[in-house]
């Protein structure tokens, strides 16, 4: 026996912790544990679902399990990350595999009905994930003797994904142009959804490799210069149809074929260009990014704009059952209440500490010291506040997709593209007089304080119009075109008037300027 094996012999009536360089073995018990749990759970949730179809009674109702199974879904994420068997891992890859194949099945299949349909893209949306975090596992940890098969399993199932969400959503895309070209306006959503799937899975893959490898890089380059060219070349087709150069079989090109293909090929093309540029501004989007979304703030704003705008559906649905609701029946549904007041406390909690906290924690003047401007700073902090608020409004539309479900009677949903650009000048107003009014304070609640009392001065020009006196005057037209309640209801109706943007638009810049030059004379401070 060697000297430094004594050492390592255990001393009667002493424990042995063993030194720094001993290798403990790891406890494996928790990911089994992990996993073990999550297909219970989606086994009950999966079942609990199918005996709400099948009309049979079950002690959980079919809300519960789905939201179980989706849980379910998760632990199984979570232990296919922790994993390190390759069978199971293996097995974890199958099944991701054939989840996804089975819900682009479901999706294109015109027999099923619409609630069957979405199960189809909810099981491909939990089948992608469980299918990449086994891959990443399988790939972890190589050593010469692992079987081959398994390493080319977790170098080409990667690839497979994106290979696949890339021509997914191209294929939607290019089906978009095809149906906008024919008219057929009344089936573009098949294709839409199949261009969001193909979205979601090329951004996987792309999450998988990481953003800073080369190969990433490139096809990060390569999806933008692909999404701006598709933009550029709807715009230039709607263009040439307006103008009567080039008929479309369709009374209109591009409402609403055109307006989704140009959504898309921007979300494609600016997506990726903010994942891959250096730009300074675009830095400082990414990492404001990942801080809202790091930390409970935009999740807390969202859940409590769902539960608004949850509200303010069911009241909209039970006018709808009544038929108490005219066209434009949308504008009964955003202007609401419960709406309202989520815009009015949501944007002071999204913009409160956007330089406040960066003042309080002296990460500002080291921000200031790197090889970045002023200008570069406020416009990457706002696009990425403007961003998450946009998101915030995704439960607003989802709920909207309902209407078919429910047997609700139809309505013209044109009006929502001209809102939707009411809305993005307003919140970009909103976003920009919020980050004015962080950079004056180095307390996030004065700064919030103080955006909340100016997004009540936004509304009063609202209630203010219809006093005694002042409606009908030249007073209310200002008022009118400083009231961005004013602009929602007339893009609401399918107007959308270019001076009623200039308060919202003008409001933005300003903004920006001033919360740009505090910034400029901090520096010199």
């Amino acid at each position: 026996m060697s000297q430094l094996d004594s050492f390592r012999q255990p001393v009667p009536g002493k424990p042995n912790s063993g030194g720094p360089s001993d290798l403990l073995a790891e406890d494996r018990s928790l990911p089994p544990t992990i996993g073990a749990c999550g297909a219970v759970m989606v086994m009950v949730g999966l079942f609990a679902v199918a005996m709400h179809f099948a009309e049979r009674s079950f002690p959980v109702g079919p809300a519960v399990g789905l939201v179980g199974a989706l849980l379910g879904f998760l632990l199984l994420v979570v232990h296919a990350t922790l994993e390190r068997s390759d069978v199971i891992l293996l097995a974890y890859l199958g099944l991701g595999a054939v989840l996804m194949a089975a819900g682009l099945v479901a999706l294109v299949n015109p027999r099923l009905a619409l609630d069957a349909r979405a199960l189809g893209v909810g099981g491909f949306l939990a089948g992608l994930p469980l299918a990449l975090a086994a891959a990443r596992s399988l790939g972890l940890g190589d050593s010469p003797g692992r079987d081959p098969s398994r390493r080319l399993a977790a170098l080409w199932a990667p690839r497979v994904v994106g290979l696949l969400g890339a021509g997914g959503a191209l294929l939607g895309i290019l089906w978009l142009f095809v149906l906008a070209e024919r008219g057929e306006f009344t089936s573009i959503g098949l294709p839409t959804v199949l261009s969001l799937l193909g979205l979601v899975a090329g951004l996987g893959y792309l999450g998988l490799v990481g953003f800073g490898s080369d190969g990433a890089n490139r096809l990060g380059w390569l999806a933008c210069y692909v999404g701006m060219g598709l933009a550029l070349a709807i715009l230039a087709r709607s263009g040439l149809h307006a103008w009567g150069l080039w008929k479309a079989q369709g009374s209109s090109h591009f409402i609403p074929g055109g307006w989704i293909i140009l959504a898309l090929s921007l979300l494609v093309g600016l997506g990726s260009f903010s994942l891959v540029s250096d730009s300074p501004a675009v830095v400082i989007f990414r990492r404001e990014m990942a801080s809202f979304f790091l930390s409970p703030i935009a999740y807390f704003v969202m859940m409590a704009f769902a539960l608004g705008t949850w509200t303010s559906y069911s009241m909209f649905l039970d006018r709808l059952a009544d038929r108490q609701v005219l066209e434009p029946i949308l504008g009964q549904y955003v202007i609401e209440l419960f709406i309202v007041l989520c815009v009015l406390f949501g944007v002071p909690l999204l913009t409160m500490r956007l330089l406040s906290e960066e003042k309080r924690s002296g990460t500002l003047e080291v921000l200031l010291t790197a090889p970045v401007d002023e200008s570069s700073i406020v416009l990457g902090k706002f696009f990425a506040a403007l961003v998450t608020f946009l998101i915030i409004w995704l439960p607003f539309g989802l709920y909207l997709l309902a209407l078919p479900v429910t047997n609700q009677p139809g309505f013209d949903y044109r009006p929502l593209l001209s809102y939707s650009v009411a809305l993005v000048v307003s919140g970009a107003g909103f976003i920009a007089l919020g980050l004015a009014l962080s950079s004056l304070s180095s307390n996030q609640l004065i700064s919030g304080a103080l955006t909340l009392t100016a997004m009540i001065l936004l509304l009063a020009p609202y209630i203010l119009q219809f006093r005694q006196g002042i409606e009908g005057t030249t007073w209310s037209t200002v008022l009118q075109h400083v009231s961005f309640l004013n602009l929602w209801e007339s893009s609401l109706e399918g107007k959308l008037v270019p001076r009623q943007l200039v308060f919202h638009l003008s409001l933005a810049v300003l903004s920006l300027f001033v919360a740009t030059k505090v910034l400029e004379a901090r520096r010199w401070q």
